[in-house]
């Protein structure tokens, strides 16, 4: 999440401060496991589905709502513990194990073990290890020194149109959003929230980062591919473009969906 979503989630935190069962899945056939878990891998989900949730909790950290202190502390243990990372990642390799029962299984495994696909892949998971983070500042110098093409641009642009990843990253975090909320309301003796007050908050949230998305999107993915070479991103591009690719897009999209859910209710249910 970047500054601008930061500074949107600061706000709605204002806002609110103003305004004052775990999913079961089905058993994946061996075959559809060992995909999924080669896709989870090459696109670093594992490392994706944190940064929601550790966004979120940093704005709550402070106590915005002036809960006694046991409350909060309680409060953010119990969101920890709901959204821990190997929850999270096994919550969303169920779900897409039961969306990988479509008819592309063939072309998206195909697709993964390209020569290309490999080229991108490895750039994403590079860019969220620890020397990753460290080339991001060389990198963002690189680029301000020495501005990306015009047809750089389009192209990482258009990459980033290509899937639905900006608008599920936005409803992941007016998903989680939402559980805080009601954990709060829960817990604070002073603030009760209605449906109709989390809803609106959720709504506000969702309006302030959602113009925004899109843009975000293209400068992340102009800073994790700055050394992938142009032909690579293109066929990678073509991808999500395709059947397959959009069919994989929405079964990663729902599952991710299907897997902040889980843990919004995880969390919910340790509060209560």
């Amino acid at each position: 999440m970047s500054l601008t979503t930061r500074a949107s989630l600061y706000f709605t935190v204002l806002l609110v401060t103003a305004i004052l069962p775990v999913s079961v899945f089905a058993q994946p056939t061996e075959r559809n496991s060992s995909l999924v878990e080669q896709l989870a891998q090459q696109i670093a989900l594992k490392h994706q589905l944190s940064e929601a949730p550790d966004e979120i909790l940093s704005q709550f950290v402070q106590n915005p709502l002036q809960l006694p202190a046991d409350k909060n502390e309680r409060m953010l243990e119990l969101f920890k513990d709901a959204y821990q990372n190997e929850k999270l990642l096994d919550d969303f390799k169920a779900a897409l194990q039961q969306e990988m029962e479509g008819q592309y299984k063939n072309e998206i495994s195909q697709w993964l073990n390209r020569e290309p696909t490999q080229m991108v892949t490895e750039a994403r998971q590079e860019f969220y290890t620890l020397q990753g983070k460290r080339k991001r500042v060389i990198t963002m110098y690189e680029m301000d020194q020495d501005q990306p093409s015009d047809e750089r641009k389009e192209l990482i642009s258009t990459l980033a149109n290509s899937s639905s990843a900006a608008e599920s990253s936005v409803e992941s975090s007016v998903i989680i959003l939402r559980s805080v909320i009601r954990t709060l309301s829960e817990l604070s003796e002073q603030r009760n929230f209605s449906e109709a007050q989390i809803n609106g908050i959720a709504n506000n949230f969702r309006s302030q980062i959602q113009a925004q998305a899109r843009r975000q999107s293209s400068d992340q993915l102009l800073l994790m591919y700055h050394n992938v070479p142009a032909p690579a991103l293109e066929d990678y591009a073509n991808f999500w473009q395709s059947d397959a690719g959009k069919w994989l897009d929405k079964a990663i999209s729902q599952s991710m969906q299907t897997t902040y859910e889980a843990a919004s209710e995880r969390f919910l249910k340790s509060v209560k």
